[in-house]
């Protein structure tokens, strides 16, 4: 399964958009991070693991490999935690992938989960408006100098948990599942409103022919009509 996401790397004050990818194969478990410099990547799988396993969540035990398009600098390490964490959820459908694609993550990780602030996400922000995306997540902490930089919806979050809340995949509530069993049971008890209905016309009919059968003249064997009649003579 392929999942897709968007980062920032901050160069001297100016922010890159990074097409974030992650894949999940079968095989022995491994996570491997491709475009991000050796001591920098293995740092952030250290880091995104043991907030992902220490937020509640799994960690895939298959081959996990993730890619960032271009390929960030090592110092841009840690603005790449939070939104490979999300791709790893992304993966095992703790959060909806469609609303991943359409937005920007920049945060640091803590090993427990927590989202730390980031340098230089006022240039990230810019850079998020100017991809044209959806809004932006970052920590807290940050939220302030994020929302300065441009119109862009940005929204500050504490916790690895709270941004997988946010973007969680929408399932219909018991009211709005209720609400659709009672509408697929409406035809039903409308048809048989109807068969009622039928079946009350029916005898209504049959009784009134049988009222008009018994008011009518019967006939007598000579031709007359029975009493109160008018006779028809030849």
């Amino acid at each position: 399964m392929l999942v897709h996401a968007h980062g920032f790397a901050v160069r001297h004050g100016v922010a890159d958009h990074v097409h974030v990818e992650l894949d999940v194969r079968g095989g022995l478990p491994a996570f491997s991070v491709i475009g991000l410099g050796g001591g920098a990547a293995r740092d952030a799988r250290e880091r995104v693991h043991a907030a992902v396993v220490n937020s509640g969540f799994a960690f895939p035990r298959k081959r996990v490999t993730a890619n960032l398009a271009p390929a960030a600098p090592a110092r841009a390490g840690p603005a790449f935690e939070l939104v490979l964490a999300c791709c790893v959820l992304a993966v095992q459908e703790q959060l909806d992938r469609v609303k991943l694609a359409r937005i920007g993550l920049f945060a640091e990780l803590g090993l427990g989960g927590d989202l730390r602030p980031c340098e230089g996400v006022a240039a990230a922000a810019e850079a998020a408006e100017q991809a044209r995306l959806a809004g932006l997540i970052v920590a807290r902490g940050d939220l302030r100098e994020a929302r300065a930089a441009g119109a862009l919806p940005v929204a500050g979050l504490s916790s690895l948990g709270a941004v997988a809340a946010l973007l969680a995949t929408s399932r219909p509530s018991a009211s709005r599942r209720g609400n659709r069993q009672q509408a697929n049971r409406r035809p039903a008890a409308s048809s048989g409103a109807a068969a009622a209905r039928t079946r009350t016309d029916g005898q209504s009919d049959e009784s009134r022919r049988g009222e008009a059968a018994r008011r009518a003249p019967a006939a007598s064997p000579n031709g007359a009509s029975a009493p109160g009649g008018s006779a028809r003579g030849p």
